[in-house]
């Protein structure tokens, strides 16, 4: 009878113990998949791989897993921008991303941030933030695309002004639908007449054919500044 007793006694403390280790056990692989989910986010987030948009700015940018890519902007008053590019990982959510254009002397740094690109430059750049897309962009598609609103949105706000101008003869000036006087607007934006001035300043600034070996601007640099400066509005 006592062995009896003795033997339930062990059947009881093995049952515990190997209780004990199938809880632990599960706790186990429990925080490896959590630690494997967390590693394959932090990959998925490092990633810079991928088509971007900037809606806003309309800007896009594709960046390949050979370390190429092409940035596009649909510009509003001039030329669009459509540069190849060059892109290199520097620490875990930064990059160097230099583009093929002269009038980009500098090279970019790329962040990513949940999802988001931030594209930084010197004081010659705007930072622009991207969204990444699920799905790979067409950058012909999305020039063509916005190109068209630009020209579309150009055309109405023509016409504003216009009618404007007509409504008010005692300015000149053209103005929006509200009375504001387009010159009055920043020079960034479009509807601001010197604004396309300005960009061609910002063109010939960073231009090496207008630049002396020293960095400093040439004679003809400085003379074709001047003569658009010149042109600009001038306040009454």
């Amino acid at each position: 009878m006592k062995k009896v007793k003795n033997i339930i006694v062990f059947i009881f403390f093995v049952g515990m113990i190997l209780s004990g280790c199938g809880k632990t056990i599960q706790s186990a692989e429990a925080e490896n998949s959590s630690l494997k989910a967390e590693n394959t986010r932090l990959k998925e987030e490092n990633n810079i791989v991928g088509s971007y948009k900037d809606n806003q700015d309309k800007a896009a940018i594709v960046l390949n897993s050979n370390g190429t890519g092409r940035y596009v902007y649909a510009d509003p008053t001039a030329p669009d921008t459509d540069d190849q590019l060059t892109w290199q990982k520097d620490t875990d959510n930064s990059f160097t991303i230099k583009l093929n254009d002269s009038n980009v002397t500098s090279p970019l740094t790329g962040k990513l941030s949940k999802g988001k690109l931030i594209l930084s430059g010197d004081s010659n750049w705007n930072t622009e933030i991207f969204n990444k897309t699920r799905e790979s962009l067409n950058l012909d598609n999305f020039l063509a695309k916005n190109k068209s609103k630009n020209e579309s949105s150009q055309t109405t706000n023509s016409n504003t002004m216009n009618q404007s101008e007509d409504t008010n003869t005692g300015n000149s000036h053209p103005k929006l639908a509200d009375g504001t006087d387009v010159y009055s607007l920043p020079l960034s934006d479009s509807r601001n007449p010197d604004s396309a001035k300005q960009r061609k300043l910002m063109e010939i600034a960073g231009d090496p054919q207008y630049r002396n070996s020293d960095g400093s601007m040439n004679d003809e640099g400085r003379a074709l500044s001047s003569s658009i400066q010149a042109t600009f509005h001038q306040p009454q």
